[in-house]
């Protein structure tokens, strides 16, 4: 993914060696592709409601406050280039739009004769909300193999 991407691993802490053995198994990458379906919903859901990962509002943009409309939303460029895919050991979530970056982190950009700051705008990350949906799945997928 060469815009933005969130890749996540679950290699080390507490449950290495049991999520070890799970991803080996078919409801591991049931788990991954629910966690992928989850976090791409949840940008989504960020998009639509004009909300920053954490949950803070987003800053509208000069373009949008013009048309009276949304940030990163107009044409659905941005909004359905997000996906997800399964890596060894994780999953990635991601777009593939170039401007994707310079949208989630922000910093200078525009043309020649024309740059201007942009303000970071992060739709796209683990929160707590997100922290307990993604364990909720996890806890689901342990509780499958008993």
């Amino acid at each position: 993914m060469t815009g933005t991407a969130l890749s996540m691993k679950f290699e080390d802490g507490p449950l290495r060696s049991h999520l070890a053995r799970l991803s080996a198994r078919q409801e591991w990458t049931k788990t991954r592709r629910q966690i992928g379906e989850f976090m791409v919903g949840d940008i989504q859901d960020n998009l639509d409601g004009q909300k920053l990962f954490d949950g803070g509002a987003m800053p509208q943009s000069k373009a949008a406050i013009k048309r009276r409309g949304k940030t990163l939303i107009k044409d659905h460029h941005l909004y359905d280039s997000y996906v997800y895919q399964l890596a060894h050991g994780g999953v990635e979530v991601g777009s593939s739009k170039a401007y994707a970056a310079i949208n989630h982190f922000g910093g200078e950009t525009g043309r020649s004769g024309h740059r201007f700051q942009m303000l970071a705008r992060p739709v796209m990350g683990i929160a707590m909300r997100q922290e307990l949906q993604i364990g909720y799945l996890l806890i689901n997928a342990i509780r499958e193999l008993q």
